[in-house]
């Protein structure tokens, strides 16, 4: 009996169709994976190329991946998803971020308020472009506008630290930058919650009298409850991979490499499984496993530090592999007729973006009193999207089915634009502030006690001589660490070029 009913899960059109799917992106995987070093040869970044090898095998062009292909890798997509949620969280160092907290909120309220005003006037002026969404009622286009603007606040922090890999670049800007880039990133992430709670409210039909009370009630319910899953996430993940754990006792069996393989393994599969955990109590699954993240980093106890940097090491080369699959099947999903008919669209939100976040990182800088030149040059450091918002662009696109997919394509238009506008933007920043070391050019000091010296790889800051800490506008930065407390050196096998 239970011979049949396997022969008859295996024969089943679903499993055929997933079994195909996945064959042809094991296929396809190579293309993408070279698709990414040619644009990283071309100076852009690697997931450009993972997007246009989607786009050009996907079912609008060449057409190897089909449509049902493409919805049938879905389990996939959540497991990258999962993964790049998890990088974001675990770049948030609380011990770390409470030395400049005032500037660094301040900043980071700035920015998102003013871009979140300006591109949600935007977005809704232009929702009448839009196939599919300018067919919705007003309630209903308010909340998508709302859901657009709110992924116009990202900012990729993977691709902020390649640049500064890149630049080899340290200094109190370069870790104002990562601390403002990460927390606005969580606040994105909890905010996407709430809109695609305040979404589901006025589509819902429900008695009168209950809307109001539902639709205050359901946005902090989800909030909650991913962020409870997440922290359930954490604690099952650091009891897995403590040191006198079940899965702590196989190892020393193991050589090292396939030690760190294995526990490699262990973090996809669980967060994996929080990502699906969410989903299925639908709450947010993303914010699950930014809070997992979150937690995993800013536990204390004696072998912080070291699992810290072995959390980051390993959930780095997975990125490397999980980048290839989501933004192939990103770029895969996109619809390329619609996103020939949003181009002046795009670019209209894209330009006013640009001015809100000119006018935001002014005012965050000057309200916190931070240097006027940061005030000049800190927007140029906060244009570039990748990760985080296509995986909230992708979210909206599988999760409302009927103008999901236009608003999907639509927003990675967008997205697409800061991405190749965002890291030359930032590159010149760090040369003006002076922070651009892998140039030979001098490191700009803050007053006359700060003496800076340049030594083969690595910035001394000194102070009367003496080792310790410089300060700008309030940000305290040590030895050439970022935010994180994380020296370059240990970010050297990261793949940072997203």
């Amino acid at each position: 009996m239970s011979d049949t009913g396997a022969s008859a899960a295996l024969s089943s059109p679903v499993f055929q169709h997933f079994l195909v799917a996945c064959s042809v992106a094991v296929i396809l995987a190579p293309f993408s994976y070279y698709m990414g070093i040619g644009a990283r040869m071309l100076k852009l970044p690697q997931i450009t190329g993972y997007l246009v090898s989607g786009i050009v095998c996907g079912p609008y062009l060449l057409g190897i991946l089909s449509t049902e292909s493409v919805v049938d890798l879905n389990i996939i997509e959540g497991a990258c998803l999962s993964i790049i949620g998890l990088a974001a969280g675990a770049e948030l160092h609380l011990s770390e971020l409470s030395r400049s907290k005032k500037q660094v909120l301040g900043i980071t309220f700035g920015i998102s308020a003013v871009t979140w005003l300006f591109c949600y006037g935007a977005l809704e002026y232009t929702s009448g472009l839009l196939p599919k969404v300018g067919e919705l009622d007003a309630p209903h286009v308010v909340a998508v506008a709302s859901l657009g603007a709110t992924l116009m606040m990202a900012r990729s922090p993977a691709s902020a630290i390649a640049v500064l890999k890149e630049m080899d670049g340290k200094g109190p800007f370069s870790s104002l930058v990562m601390a403002v880039v990460v927390v606005k990133d969580v606040v994105v992430i909890i905010a996407y919650a709430i809109n695609v709670e305040l979404i589901r409210v006025s589509i819902l039909p429900s008695a009168p009298g209950s809307p109001h009370l539902l639709g205050m009630v359901l946005p902090i319910m989800s909030v909650m409850l991913s962020i409870t899953v997440g922290l359930c996430g954490g604690l099952l993940l650091s009891m897995m991979l403590r040191p006198h754990s079940l899965l702590a006792a196989i190892l020393p069996s193991m050589a090292p490499a396939t030690t760190f393989k294995v526990k490699q393994l262990v973090i996809l599969l669980v967060s994996t499984l929080i990502f699906n955990m969410a989903h299925y109590f639908d709450a947010e699954p993303l914010l699950a496993c930014v809070t997992m993240g979150l937690f995993m980093v800013n536990r204390r106890h004696e072998r912080a530090d070291k699992e810290k940097e072995e959390l980051h090491m390993m959930v780095s080369q997975i990125m490397s592999l999980t980048n290839v699959a989501f933004f192939g099947l990103a770029g895969a999903s996109l619809k390329v007729g619609a996103l020939k008919d949003m181009f002046g669209a795009a670019l209209l939100v894209f330009a006013v973006r640009l001015a809100a976040i000119f006018i935001g990182s002014w005012l965050g800088c000057y309200s916190t009193s931070t240097s006027a030149e940061y005030r000049r040059l800190f927007w140029m450091s906060m244009i570039t999207q990748a990760g985080v918002a296509m995986g909230l662009a992708r979210l909206a696109g599988t999760r409302f089915p009927d103008w999901g997919p236009h608003f999907q394509t639509y927003m990675m238009a967008i997205i697409l634009l800061n991405l190749l506008v965002g890291p030359p933007l930032f590159r010149q920043a760090l040369v003006r502030v002076g922070e651009a070391k892998a140039l030979l050019l001098p490191i700009k000091g803050n007053g006359p006690v700060a003496a800076q010296q340049l030594q083969l790889g690595s910035i001394i800051i000194k102070e009367n001589g003496a080792g310790g800490s410089s300060s700008e506008g309030g940000l305290v930065h040590q030895h050439g660490h970022g935010l994180g407390g994380e020296d370059s050196s240990n970010k050297s096998n990261r793949d940072l070029d997203q």
